[in-house]
């Protein structure tokens, strides 16, 4: 998937690849199995973000920023 972003005027391109199984999708179908892959990923980040504040978090120190994180989606 490629993708393009115009901000004040600056543009960007990404390509983002997948793997997958399905033999045979049109470009469409396989377009709507990535949004909906992100959109659960995007309510996943905001709902932790509400809940924990993980955006005001400071575990910078070895792998607490991990840990913590990986106790969080647990909880």
């Amino acid at each position: 998937m490629e993708t393009v972003r115009t901000v004040n005027g600056s543009t960007s391109c990404e390509r983002h690849y997948y793997i997958s199984d399905l033999v045979g999708q049109s470009a469409q179908t396989m377009l709507r199995y990535a949004r909906s892959h992100w959109g659960i990923e995007n309510k996943l980040h905001w709902s932790l973000d509400m809940t924990f504040r993980e955006d005001t978090l400071r575990n910078r120190i070895g792998h607490s920023a991990e840990n913590f994180s990986r106790i969080r989606r647990l909880a």
